[in-house]
């Protein structure tokens, strides 16, 4: 007996997030949905010779960070993740997207969304515009840094290990042990 998914991606530009989740709230079809989760991660830099598994390549540029929604619809039980491409607060990621200073709040849609926002704008830099709670969650006040963000490059070609015996850090060339 075969069954159908109930996932569906949804690819959103930063713009058109707050319609969609407008869209999401108060259309019939979406009747009683949910916001579950939120996260975000980084794309590899394609400096690291990796492929990138979306959809259209151009899509997401290096060092760029996507921010995945999860909504759940409890009528039809089926799950929507909707995937954009944000700015992050500094660094190099914000070059990439012009015109575009931060992603739209939706706490106001969806009152889950503001305990999860704060969570991924303090861990992984990503600023969102209309936010009205902008409390740290782990992180000292006044402390800018994002843990989650990764600066730096994704494939080592040095690895660094301590030798007990000389009692000093020692550099090598990465090698693969078969």
């Amino acid at each position: 007996m075969s069954q159908k998914s109930l996932n569906t991606d949804i690819y959103i530009n930063n713009n058109a997030l707050f319609y969609a989740c407008t869209h999401m709230k108060m259309s019939t079809p979406f009747y009683n949905t949910q916001l579950c989760d939120m996260f975000a991660y980084e794309v590899v830099s394609p400096q690291s010779n990796t492929k990138l598994n979306l959809p259209n390549s151009s899509w997401a540029k290096p060092q760029s960070t996507i921010v995945a929604y999860n909504f759940h619809s409890l009528y039809s039980q089926d799950r929507f993740f909707f995937f954009v491409q944000t700015p992050t607060s500094g660094g190099s990621n914000s070059s990439y997207l012009p015109n575009h200073s931060s992603s739209d709040s939706i706490a106001e849609l969806f009152p889950a969304a503001n305990w999860l926002e704060r969570e991924v704008a303090e861990l992984h830099g990503v600023p969102f515009s209309g936010k009205k709670d902008l409390r740290n969650l782990l992180l000292q006040y006044g402390d800018t840094t994002a843990p989650f963000q990764k600066l730096f490059p994704s494939i080592g070609l040095k690895e660094l290990f301590y030798d007990p015996l000389k009692d000093t850090l020692v550099q090598k060339n990465v090698s693969v042990q078969v």
